[in-house]
């Protein structure tokens, strides 16, 4: 996957804190008592909802509303687990290269096309056509074959084992109707769908009004059950302040995915919301910069990681947002007791360093302007380094301009901080992204030896047991430090039901729309 295409991933992951949820609608009196709409607010505009070129956070929403792929991560668990969807079941042949699916029966797409297996090629065949950020999730299919209208066989070009992540993504591969995708192939300077559906999911694409609203309505032949909102609106909102105000005026029920630790405190106070606090993949990453004079030995890198104190600065940065962790990897993705960080905390180390290497040194911190944890997280250890003398300051960069930033030695910082999360709750999702040059999100370009030849043997052999090594490998090379976890955060009225159920572990401000409910 080319690596412009993949940093746009975390754009998604740096903004997730700016999205906003609020549910209510009133009725002509004003109340919201027995409503059946659902009223969402989005902080800023959102990129089209087109499920082949969504590979941010904020319009997966409308994405996840509107379509469904073959399975899915069951949401409201806190570790990983698949579920079917448009495949009751599935197995997968030993070299994890073949996998068989049966499908589900009875599914129509919102044109009435019934589903079945030559949607899954027609879809599959769209994703690679489209080329755009996640069709490196379908790159290795080397056929999809139909035995039956009902069982679809995708053969591999070479084994994966993470395949099946990749399909219950939210960003994975979604079924798009055949009959639209025949119609609308064609896009004479627009795209049909971005502005207009053709899945099989709860909901169908409403009215569209770039900038200003979106609109989602209730499928009413759709094959599960029947949603308990029969339409959802989104309306673009200027500044968090409004809708803040808004949740206290009554007008909105709720806000999704925010970064503020004193405004969920005082939420907290207030005896007519829920808050809620779910567990999510996020992990804010600390990178020290090989470019850097600073850092170009590893003693030096591993003495200054050791003397920070990294609890201490997790809670101070996220409250009760987000907590430490001593985990390489996001927390459930492998086992805990091979994951553990290599480098144990030393409280004489910053000073050591401070009349020693560090000496003179002024040290630069960066972090992507839209990321509150991040720039919470940096803004604390400049603080504990300019406490032991050693001369630390934090810099804002532009979401635009960051990466390329990073990747220039002339203008690179000596450290970076991304809070970012993977595609998939797979471990080979987030170890390539991050720890490999050609992962796309291994910003300073880190090649620690042997990683990449690592994860290329256990993509084959599926032995969980090989990303021990990895983590171990990473933590010990000093250039990367999982700071902490950040929590996905809500806030709802009374009057909506059913969150505790519908958030996504891996996109940590998704909910599952058709598993909210107004309160009876």
């Amino acid at each position: 996957m080319p690596r412009s295409q993949r940093l746009l991933k975390l754009i998604g992951a740096a903004v997730i804190a700016t999205v906003a949820l609020a549910g209510c609608a009133t009725t002509a009196s004003g109340s919201t008592s027995g409503s059946k709409t659902l009223h969402l607010a989005y902080l800023g505009d959102i990129p089209a909802p087109d499920p082949d070129t969504a590979y941010a956070s904020p319009e997966l929403a409308l994405v996840n509303g509107a379509y469904e792929g073959l399975i899915a991560y069951k949401s409201g668990v806190p570790t990983a687990q698949l579920e079917p969807v448009l495949a009751t079941d599935w197995k997968v042949d030993s070299t994890n290269t073949v996998f068989t699916f049966n499908l589900r029966q009875g599914v129509t797409f919102h044109d009435g096309t019934p589903f079945d297996a030559s949607a899954v090629k027609a879809s599959f065949d769209r994703r690679t056509a489209v080329n755009q950020g996640p069709a490196y999730m379908v790159a290795g299919v080397k056929s999809v074959d139909a035995p039956t209208d009902h069982q679809v066989v995708i053969t591999l070009k070479a084994p994966n084992s993470a395949f099946l992540a990749y399909l219950a993504s939210p960003f994975g591969p979604k079924m798009m109707s055949p009959t639209a995708l025949k119609a609308h192939s064609a896009n004479n300077g627009t795209n049909y769908f971005d502005t207009h559906d053709a899945g099989t999911g709860a909901y169908e694409f409403g009215t569209f009004k770039k900038g200003t609203s979106y609109n989602l309505t209730a499928y009413p032949k759709y094959w599960g059950a029947a949603p308990k909102y029969t339409a959802i609106d989104f309306t673009v909102v200027s500044n968090i302040s409004t809708v803040q105000l808004e949740i206290e005026g009554g007008q909105l029920d709720g806000i999704i995915g925010f970064g503020d630790k004193q405004a969920l405190a005082s939420y907290k106070a207030d005896s007519t919301l829920n808050t809620y606090e779910f567990p999510s993949l996020q992990t804010p990453t600390l990178f020290l910069n090989p470019k850097s004079k600073a850092f170009t030995d590893q003693a030096t890198r591993v003495s200054l990681l050791s003397g920070l104190d990294f609890p201490s600065i997790a809670s101070k940065a996220l409250g009760t947002t987000g907590k430490s962790t001593t985990e390489v990897f996001p927390p459930t993705m492998i086992d805990a007791a091979g994951d553990q960080q290599t480098i144990a905390h030393s409280a004489s180390a910053l000073s050591t360093l401070a009349s020693g290497a560090l000496s003179g040194t002024s040290l630069k911190i960066g972090y992507m302007a839209q990321s509150p944890a991040a720039q919470a997280l940096a803004e604390n250890i400049a603080a504990e380094l300019n406490t032991a003398k050693i001369s630390a300051k934090t810099i804002s960069y532009p979401n635009g301009t960051f990466y390329s930033t990073m990747a220039d030695p002339a203008t690179a910082p000596d450290m970076a901080i991304l809070s970012g999360y993977p595609d998939t709750a797979h471990p080979d999702s987030w170890a390539r992204i991050f720890y490999t040059p050609g992962g796309g999100l291994d910003i300073f370009g880190t090649d620690v030896p042997g990683i990449q030849a690592q994860l290329d043997a256990m993509l084959v052999s599926g032995d969980p047991a090989g990303y021990s090594q990895v983590a171990h490998d990473v933590s010990a090379s000093g250039y990367f430090y999982s700071l902490a976890t950040v929590l996905g955060t809500a806030v709802l009225s009374k009057s909506v039901t059913g969150a505790d159920k519908a958030w996504n572990l891996v996109v940590p401000d998704l909910l599952d729309l058709k598993l909210l409910a107004p309160k009876a």
